[in-house]
């Protein structure tokens, strides 16, 4: 194989001054392997993408959850090559692989090139950048902003060229319309330019101030809609993180810390067999200049704060904070280990390393494989990507159009049912989803559902044959037309489906 053969005589290349043509091999590898898997085994688009796709299709400024470069990108991904979604599992890794190169080119700056290789290296080991990444969301898309951030916001401060601080407030607006997280960065690293005296400095310059302003003005459109929404994306918030107990949060912030500590047990492992213990006798090392205690500083705020921050805005409003929360904001832990227990990088080092980096790579990718492959057989259940979504698309669009000899304009019911049936339908309808109704979906009007009908679709299996209480409250008029049952790889779905005959 290619990539044991290269990265087996990888040390031999580092001697050369190659660390860049390892990088380039390893982020190769990690976007082919990630991209092709769920090209190849996933069937149906995951629950995040579905979502995605509901809302991208409208084009609103903003949605009930999310800001909206995530459902604008993932709807751009899926016009033109129909409904197969190669090319969100490729945008997912494409935004894993700039993580990587902008982790490289902070490194380069602040320490040597094998340190930053290793610092990236280092990344392949923590689970947020492999397993769940076939699942592009607004997590996936929030990282490489982050990244990126951290790198320009380096060079705005040391260079001091305008173009990097324009660049570093660009970057920080449209992470901002990526996900609000985004703030995890941007705060605790404008918490660092206040208090240390280096970058202080930069304050009674232009820079800082081009920084603010064209992040402000990059972000200003989706605020209005934040406002003229009625703060629907942030009561959302709310909601999925509620403030509870002090003995119930305590439980739950400590299963998080728990979580975050697996998700780096093989990043550790990785670092421990670079770990070198302090020789007693040796020479004591010259002191650091102040661009190195500048770097670390810079260094050490960026990997942690992010994490410290949302901790502790966690403890002061008592509401724990959710596992897959933090995936974004880890982009930096790697390079931080690296320049931190300073590894002697020996050629038989370099070589185990590298075979452990191999299997660190390939290891989720079978697990990823055993568990899309092996569920429906061995254990006779599915994931959501099992879902049979192509199958109930044609089902609701060819029963309407049996009713009615018209397109299909809009679906109804929850996320998941009327989200699929939309997507995967030839009409490509719009979906409405139930439980927020017409405020949650305003490119929806009483009016032009009155005059276009729709398609009602929810799980008849837990919810029963008839029209659910709070579908029928909402959409009064709807006619039962049947109970379809449509075969997945290990179950029947029983879906139901009415029909809100057109005015």
């Amino acid at each position: 194989m290619i990539l044991p053969g290269a990265l087996q005589t990888w040390s031999d290349t580092l001697q050369r001054q190659g660390a860049g043509r390892i990088l380039a091999l390893a982020v190769l590898c990690h976007v082919i392997l990630w991209t092709l898997l769920p090209s190849l085994l996933l069937k149906n688009a995951s629950l995040d993408i579905i979502e995605a796709l509901a809302w991208g299709h409208e084009w609103q400024l903003g949605y009930e959850k999310d800001p909206p470069l995530w459902p604008w990108v993932t709807e751009v991904l899926t016009v033109w090559p129909g409904k197969n979604l190669w090319a969100c599992y490729l945008a997912a890794q494409i935004c894993i692989g700039t993580v990587f190169v902008a982790v490289w080119q902070l490194g380069r700056r602040i320490t040597s090139k094998r340190e930053a290789l290793i610092g990236v290296l280092l990344l392949e080991g923590v689970y947020y950048f492999n397993f769940p990444t076939p699942e592009f969301n607004d997590i996936v898309l929030q990282m490489p902003f982050g990244a990126l951030f951290g790198w320009l916001l380096h060079r705005a401060l040391t260079d001091n060229r305008l173009g990097d601080w324009c660049l570093s407030g660009l970057v920080a607006g449209l992470g901002l319309w990526a996900r609000y997280s985004m703030g995890a960065y941007l705060i605790p690293m404008a918490i660092f330019v206040l208090a240390h005296p280096q970058a202080r400095r930069r304050l009674a310059e232009p820079g800082p101030w081009v920084l603010v302003s064209t992040a402000l003005l990059t972000f200003l459109p989706h605020m209005v809609w934040i406002v003229d929404s009625g703060f629907i994306s942030i009561e959302y918030v709310a909601r999925r993180a509620p403030e509870v107990a002090k003995s119930a949060y305590l439980i739950k912030l400590v299963s998080f810390i728990g979580a975050q500590l697996a998700a780096f047990i093989p990043m550790l492992l990785l670092a421990l067999m670079l770990w070198r213990w302090r020789d007693k006798d040796a020479t004591p090392s010259p002191s650091p200049s102040d661009s190195h205690k500048f770097n670390q500083a810079y260094l050490a705020a960026l990997a942690l704060g992010p994490l410290a921050f949302s901790l502790t805005l966690s403890a002061m409003t008592q509401r724990p904070p959710r596992v897959m929360w933090a995936a974004p904001l880890l982009c930096f832990v790697g390079l931080l280990i690296a320049t931190s227990i300073r590894p002697v990088l020996t050629t038989d080092r370099l070589r185990t390393f590298g075979r452990a980096w191999i299997v660190v790579l390939l290891l989720p990718a079978m697990l990823f494989a055993l568990d899309q492959l092996g569920r429906p057989l061995l254990a006779g259940k599915e994931n959501r990507t099992h879902f049979p979504g192509r199958q109930l698309g044609a089902e609701v669009t060819d029963r309407w159009f049996a009713e009615t000899g018209k397109p299909l304009k809009y679906v109804i019911g929850d996320t998941w049912y009327a989200g699929n049936a939309a997507f995967y339908s030839d009409d490509r309808p719009s979906a409405l989803f139930v439980h927020g109704g017409y405020r949650f979906n305003p490119w929806v009007t009483p009016e032009d559902l009155r005059k276009s009908g729709a398609v009602l679709v929810w799980d008849a299996e837990h919810e029963g044959a008839e029209i659910p209480p709070n579908f029928a409250e909402q959409f009064p008029g709807a006619a039962i037309r049947t109970e379809v049952p449509i075969q997945g790889p290990a179950s029947v779905h029983k879906v139901g489906i009415a029909i809100l005959f057109p005015s």
